[in-house]
């Protein structure tokens, strides 16, 4: 798949840009329709909302206006010129709004050349989306020109993160975290709830996109949907896909991460979800003793270590345990990431 540019701007990790019912201007999703029609119902949308999604762009224009949309849930932007963070915003869900830029005054008058300031070029934006679905509805620059980032202006390996809600997370989520310490781009393809990796999907990964290097968060999502025998297959399938489409690139599988599954219940013991996530964790690792020196298991005890690092739900990690894993997890990549 090329770079998805539209009115000179670059749109990472947006599959398409599609017109929706009720919702101005053309909607940003991370995997396009005629995919998610295949998916089940839960991933129908989430496959349409906006986390990870980026604007990127270069202008000279000392201010400009966007305007987006929010569809059924609240959208955030964050904004950074370069790896700077510079502004954020919120979008209410069925509203729409423009908003102003202005480059930052301090980044104009102080000189950055020969200054470490990470992969990104300190002067290209970065709208950087999470949240619900939003929509782009356009740009307002009068009298300058705006065009998309060239490739020595942004990271030059590009990491396909795909798994549940844990994955999908928000714009400061591990994938994002790691991403940064590491200096890559990230796909965000997380799928909230609904992470049940369909074959349509699987052949989206192989042929629809671009990147270097794969992880894959399996089966938290499936732990009371699927049979071992069905995790097995669909799991063994997407391995397959991947590898034939991209031969020598690094995929990692990762096990569940700690969760109050792991946990003894107080009047039932272990859980039936508990059970069945042990199994599909013995399945992830019997399928990484493939003859692949390029297929790796991280087991998730490693990359969040314990407990405190959970929402009261005791299942999704918190802003802290998203922080910690991060790092836990580009340390686990570094040696992958280096040999590409």
């Amino acid at each position: 798949m090329s770079i998805l540019i539209h009115d000179s701007i670059e749109f990472h990790n947006a599959a398409a840009l599609e017109p929706r019912v009720g919702v101005p201007g053309l909607a940003m999703v991370r995997v396009p329709a005629p995919v998610r029609m295949h998916l089940n119902a839960s991933a129908r949308f989430t496959g349409a909302e906006s986390t990870g999604i980026e604007l990127r762009f270069v202008t000279d224009a000392p201010l400009f206006r966007m305007a987006f949309a929010a569809q059924d849930k609240a959208v955030n932007l964050e904004v950074y010129c370069g790896d700077f963070e510079v502004a954020s915003h919120s979008i209410p869900a069925g509203t729409s709004r423009m908003i102003g830029f202005t480059p930052p005054e301090h980044m104009r008058n102080f000189d950055l050349s020969g200054t470490d300031t990470g992969p990104f070029a300190p002067h290209l934006w970065r709208i950087v989306f999470s949240g619900g679905g939003a929509a782009y509805l356009g740009t307002e620059a009068p009298g300058f020109s705006i065009r998309p980032p060239a490739a020595s202006e942004k990271p030059r390996i590009r990491w396909l993160a795909y798994g549940s809600s844990i994955t999908h997370s928000w714009s400061r989520g591990y994938p994002h975290v790691a991403a940064r310490v590491l200096g890559v781009d990230v796909l965000n393809k997380g799928l909230s709830g609904s992470c049940q990796f369909e074959a349509e999907l699987a052949e989206h990964f192989a042929t629809g996109e671009t990147w270097d290097l794969a992880t894959l968060e399996l089966g938290v999502n499936v732990r009371g949907v699927f049979t071992e025998a069905t995790f097995r297959e669909r799991a063994s399938h997407l391995l397959d896909r991947l590898r034939e489409a991209r031969p020598d690139a690094p995929l990692v599988l990762i096990t569940h991460y700690p969760n109050r599954d792991h946990l003894p219940h107080k009047s039932e013991g272990q859980t039936h979800a508990g059970k069945m996530q042990d199994a599909f964790d013995g399945i992830l690792r019997e399928l990484a003793e493939r003859n692949d020196s390029n297929l790796h298991l991280f087991e998730g005890r490693d990359i969040l270590k314990n407990f405190q690092g959970l929402t009261g739900d005791l299942l999704h990690p918190s802003q802290y345990g998203q922080i910690q894993m991060g790092y836990n997890l580009a340390e686990k990549l570094r040696p992958l990431v280096d040999r590409i």
